[in-house]
């Protein structure tokens, strides 16, 4: 059994791995762990009755743009910012629109964001690899070596396509993205991607995502013992070429942990909305959380790394 677990682990590790592209249009879902966990109570939602629409949103023609690409039996839900196109079942489609997509967009609105979508972001749901990367490639003129298995956000389109897989937390991931994109645009994308990794396995308390242990520690695990663990200013100062390059596993673990540790500390939201405003003073992030600890980041450096080893 032991060997078993292993050998499961090392192959998603390895596929994951071979599955990381460098796109600046494309935030992808590289390896993560489970979806919201704290679901909203029990409610007597239905898809009939689920929609949630805001003025001044044209539904309708994100519906026309796409509807003609899918099955005729695919479900389409308005709520909120987006249009949620899925071939999932209703039950399971209900769920990822009621917990989901609705606290992800609930945290993001009561904590981190002063700006907000502006147009209808489509969101497609796939039950099946093959249906979701037919519809991904011919839709939206990728390469299949530029395709996620699991997930993406598509900034140039503004759509969210994603393959449901249950032990993964895709969906809150890209919905992050998506509502980050309105409101910091220029975030740099070791930051986008920390943030959204946080929000893929994370507990919906008081209208917050707080972030619980995801297996992304893996990968901080195993550079602590191979000795090829780099710090958070290599981190910090990293361009989108190295940080969707081999070592992307670790880079999206010490991001969505280092947030996990500033959220702990009660820091997250202020070093994302100082960042956010004050982007120009530096493009790194390394001034603003300077001026908002009154440390280093060398003297941060060393109480993160206990944080991560204090994880059993």
């Amino acid at each position: 059994m032991i060997k078993k677990i292993l050998f499961n682990v090392s192959f998603l590790i390895l596929f994951t791995l071979l599955s990381c592209n460098l796109k600046s249009d494309l935030r992808y879902d590289e390896n993560d762990n489970a979806s919201i966990l704290d679901k909203n109570e029990t409610k007597t939602e239905t898809l009939d009755n689920i929609e949630e629409i805001l003025d001044g949103f044209n539904y309708q023609s994100v519906i026309n743009r796409y509807k003609g690409n899918l099955d005729s039996d695919t479900k389409i839900i308005k709520f909120k910012y987006f249009v949620i196109f899925s071939n999932l079942e209703n039950t399971l489609t209900l769920k990822l629109i009621d917990n989901d997509i609705r606290n992800t967009v609930k945290a993001m609105s009561n904590y981190y964001l002063s700006r907000f979508p502006d147009s209808v972001i489509a969101v497609f749901l796939f039950e099946d690899l093959d249906s979701y990367s037919n519809f991904s490639l011919k839709t939206f003129n990728l390469m299949k070596d530029d395709l996620s298995p699991y997930g993406f956000y598509k900034i140039s389109k503004n759509v969210i396509c994603i393959r449901y897989v249950s032990w993964k937390g895709s969906l809150p991931h890209e919905v992050t993205h998506s509502l980050i994109q309105a409101d910091f645009p220029n975030i740099p994308s070791w930051f986008n991607e920390g943030l959204a990794s946080m929000h893929e396995n994370a507990k919906y308390n008081n209208g917050s995502l707080d972030a619980i242990f995801s297996w992304r520690i893996l990968a901080l695990r195993r550079a602590f013992q191979n000795n090829s663990y780099t710090g958070l200013r290599k981190l910090m100062e990293t361009n989108d070429e190295e940080l969707y390059s081999d070592r992307s596993s670790f880079y999206y673990a010490q991001a969505r942990y280092l947030f996990m540790y500033f959220q702990q500390k009660g820091l997250l939201v202020d070093y994302y909305k100082s960042f956010r405003d004050t982007y120009d003073d530096d493009e790194t992030g390394i001034i603003q959380i300077e001026r908002l600890t009154g440390k280093s980041l060398e003297d941060i450096e060393p109480e993160f790394v206990k944080f991560v080893k204090n994880f059993d």
